[in-house]
């Protein structure tokens, strides 16, 4: 932009020196529509560069060393022509804190692909910090402020953790409270109070007693898993992988779970990995004041998981 506006000078400057050379009218409309230019292309600008809206999308979780791209749209509100916008992102993560600039083409609804550093794991937070939209032909700019920011959490592989032979084997199934229909049922002798319908009459038949179907389903979870803090990127490797690992294990076997990380209130639910990264999104950013309450929590917790950064 600054070439552009010194190019201009310099052609005012010639058109100027033409016109005192040379008087006639044509010298003088062409000196006038020199001056008038940077009017011209402030008035057809201006409204192209105060409707301007940027959109930022990135997938919210990837693999350490895959692919992954940021996508800025830049959505035109009114069909006035201007050159080009130039965003400021500001990309922060645990390693580096880095910024930089993107410049998009006045095309309609243009969008700008830049990638995503993978290398290094944990949460990237990518914050367009200032927009600026520069005019037609280059003269004039305007700096927008602008707050939109999208958030990627990088995992690393799975590491299975040193004392898997805590994690629980098998899902147990207890009576049904109140009885009714279940997929999996027992049979045991009748008792006082049990329904005539649970009965199970061929069986009972063939012992010569009373025999009931006896309904179970899984108890309610009271799973726990209790994140700890890490301190350098080797402990945050080996604890989001120990992580990983683990709710794989859970969810694969159909053992919802909640999940705390360190000191913090927030606590979720998890039932599929999903749940597990939309907790981590919002817990590890440092701007996010949201405090994420699983509904009926337990009042105590039967199976309690403490995954730290022990190497042993």
């Amino acid at each position: 932009m600054k070439i552009r506006r010194i190019i201009y000078i310099l052609t005012l400057i010639l058109v100027f020196f033409f016109y005192i050379l040379y008087p006639p009218w044509l010298s003088w409309y062409l000196f006038v529509m020199m001056l008038l230019l940077p009017v011209f292309d402030l008035l057809i600008s201006l409204p192209g560069m105060l409707s301007k809206t940027i959109l930022m999308s990135a997938p919210p979780v990837l693999e350490e060393n895959s692919e992954g791209s940021l996508m800025v749209t830049v959505i035109h509100l009114k069909s006035f022509p201007i050159r080009c916008v130039g965003l400021k992102l500001h990309i922060i993560h645990d390693d580096f804190d880095m910024k930089t600039t993107i410049y998009c083409s006045a095309g309609p609804d243009d969008r700008t692909e830049m990638p995503i550093d993978t290398s290094k794991t944990g949460l990237t937070v990518l914050k367009l910090s200032r927009l600026t939209a520069i005019s037609l032909l280059g003269l004039f700019s305007i700096k927008i402020n602008n707050n939109s920011r999208a958030k990627v959490l990088i995992w690393p592989p799975e590491e299975r953790p040193t004392n898997s032979v805590a994690l629980p084997r098998g899902l147990a199934l207890q009576p049904k409270p109140g009885g009714g229909f279940s997929e999996e049922h027992d049979m045991r002798e009748y008792r006082v109070g049990d329904s005539v319908k649970s009965v199970h009459w061929k069986i009972s038949a063939k012992l010569d007693e009373l025999i009931v179907r006896e309904p179970l389903v899984p108890p309610n979870h009271s799973r726990l898993i209790h994140i700890e803090k890490w301190e350098t990127q080797p402990q945050r490797d080996l604890i989001l992988g120990r992580l990983r690992y683990i709710c794989n294990y859970l969810l694969d076997r159909e053992m919802p779970f909640y999940v705390k990380y360190a000191d913090k209130d927030s606590i979720a639910e998890v039932k599929s990995e999903g749940d597990l990264s939309k907790f981590l999104l919002n817990i590890l950013d440092e701007e996010s004041k949201e405090i994420i309450y699983a509904h009926n929590l337990p009042k105590r917790y039967g199976w309690v998981y403490r995954i730290d950064a022990d190497e042993t």
